[in-house]
């Protein structure tokens, strides 16, 4: 009999690949490695195999919650000669009625780590095989899967790079060149051979077999001699970080996420203690002071961040980041001028949470941005343009540092409860991650909601003067966000669900063992569950 265990994402793709594992006798990472894997079928234009992620995984028997870190690299450890291949490209989002220039090119493209990352934290943690962890993603890739709602929208948004490629045509146009729409058939059988002779290797082969046959052919096409920036050193020394991660108390629990180099485990634990000393459990749950805090809150993290990208690795940080909130609450904002609003973009990334009934979990956040417009030769896989994300890079594009580890918003997250349960979760949505995460985080432990309940909860995101919210789920809105609006100098309604917010995935253990997942219904949120 296998083990009891829930898994939750946005894709029946990704949620059976795991369910599959736990049936064969994996355990969570190898659950949540094959999700990652599915997400080539159920979410391809979200994320591909050529660009970076993060893991967090919780052993209830070590009683220990550690951080793998798969994100890119910055190239140009060797230089880059020449001239580099780096554009911007305008992307119409209709959700938004709004337009925002993406940055693509083969310059674009950074050190990817997620192939390689997932398959040595697989061989690290994993009981199963990678040829079984591969096998569910190969069957989707070579039948074809139906193209549903969520899939049909995200192929939509990112169109205009998608037809750049011969791969992205192939994959995502039907035979009269028109974009794949629900109910089409998406499939990739090129992907489905890279993985099928990926997953034939024996542990000690795969490392040489990735360096012929993903990591010669990256440089290829994204070295110097084509516009690109990547060199023979650059991927010689790209390798998976595993790190401890961010640990913080907040309202009796124990939170565990993404430390530095990330951007978004900071951002949280800044948020959440923040609220604390904002007093913001003196509002319920959709109370307008609770929301007033959380602008007041979100306000300063996001401030200080755009005027110190450094702010998180000072030594006085707490106090600056404190200090800065007293000034908020004690005055309204006033136009000064900062950078325009950022459009609704909704942020290319997807996440896996997967617990078990001891306890046991693992949690996979992954992007590749929105691609750079070319794929890998001969192996079914997009490239990242994580080089011209702006998110990543708040001091400006071109800001990094070759051989660096990049920042990222990524924060997978685990949540020990003072009662004993045990919660994991993570989200997309760029720079909506950090505030999408605390807020259910606060739902979880401050208001004591259950993982549906806090995921239904309306959110709001402040910056650049933005106040950005739900208004289709925020009662009695937008007099209920006048103290909110203190803290910018618009409001900005959402008025139906979309993916600007995130999409935080929770799979929940409680103290007798019993599991419950809220997926996101924002972004798909499925949620399976085996035992």
């Amino acid at each position: 009999m296998s083990q009891a265990a829930i898994i939750v994402a946005s894709s029946d793709e990704s949620v059976n690949a795991g369910l599959e594992m736990i049936r064969a006798g994996g355990n969570v990472v190898d659950a949540a490695i094959a999700a990652a894997f599915a997400t080539s079928a159920g979410e391809p234009s979200i994320t591909s195999l050529a660009g970076g992620g993060v893991m967090i995984h919780r052993d209830a028997g070590k009683g220990s919650v550690k951080i793998y870190d798969l994100f890119a690299n910055a190239p140009g450890l060797e230089g880059t000669p020449g001239p580099i291949d780096f554009e911007g490209i305008d992307i119409y989002f209709p959700e938004g009625a709004t337009t925002q220039t993406f940055h693509i090119g083969r310059g674009a493209a950074a050190v990817p780590g997620t192939l390689g990352g997932l398959c040595a934290v697989l061989e690290k943690k994993g009981r199963l095989p990678l040829g079984e962890v591969l096998a569910p993603v190969i069957r989707c890739l070579e039948e074809g899967i139906e193209v549903r709602d969520y899939q049909a929208a995200c192929f939509s948004y990112l169109e205009g790079i998608l037809r750049l490629s011969e791969l992205g045509r192939h994959s995502f146009l039907d035979e009269k060149g028109e974009l794949l729409a629900a109910g089409g058939s998406f499939s990739n059988p090129a992907l489905a051979g890279t993985l099928r002779n990926l997953g034939g290797c024996e542990p000690e082969e795969a490392r040489a077999w990735l360096r012929k046959n993903i990591e010669d052919p990256i440089l290829d096409a994204f070295g110097p001699s084509r516009g690109g920036r990547i060199t023979a050193r650059d991927l010689e020394s790209w390798k998976p970080e595993f790190r401890e991660p961010l640990e913080f108390s907040f309202a009796d629990a124990r939170i565990f996420t993404n430390p530095a180099p990330s951007f978004g485990g900071p951002s949280i634990h800044q948020t959440l203690r923040l609220l604390a000393e904002a007093g913001a459990e003196n509002g319920p749950a959709g109370s307008p002071l609770r929301y007033e805090r959380l602008a007041a809150v979100f306000r300063s993290v996001s401030e200080l961040r755009a005027e110190d990208p450094g702010i998180f690795d000072r030594d006085n940080s707490n106090e600056l980041f404190s200090s800065r909130l007293r000034r908020n609450l004690d005055r309204p904002r006033e136009e000064d001028g900062e950078a325009p609003p950022e459009p609704r973009a909704p942020g290319s990334t997807a996440h896996i949470s997967v617990i078990d009934a001891d306890g046991n979990a693992a949690g996979i956040t992954l992007s590749h941005g929105e691609g750079n417009g070319f794929e890998i030769p001969g192996t079914g896989i997009l490239m990242n343009n994580f080089l011209g994300e702006e998110d990543l890079f708040p001091a400006g594009l071109g800001s990094f540092t070759p051989g660096a580890r990049l920042s990222t918003m990524m924060a997978p997250t685990v949540i020990e409860h003072s009662d004993g349960a045990v919660s994991v979760l993570g989200s997309g949505g760029a720079n909506r991650i950090r505030t999408a995460i605390a807020q259910i985080v606060c739902g979880l432990v401050m208001d004591g909601l259950d993982p549906r309940e806090a995921i239904e909860q309306g959110r709001i995101h402040v910056e650049n003067g933005i106040l950005s919210a739900e208004s289709f789920a925020i009662e009695g809105c937008p007099e209920s966000l006048t103290g909110a609006l203190q803290h910018a100098d618009e409001l900005d309604e959402f008025n139906s669900p979309g993916l600007f917010f995130g999409g935080v995935h929770i799979a929940h253990r409680n103290t007798a063992g019993e599991l419950a997942g809220g997926g996101d219904f924002r972004r798909n949120g499925t949620v399976g569950r085996t035992g």
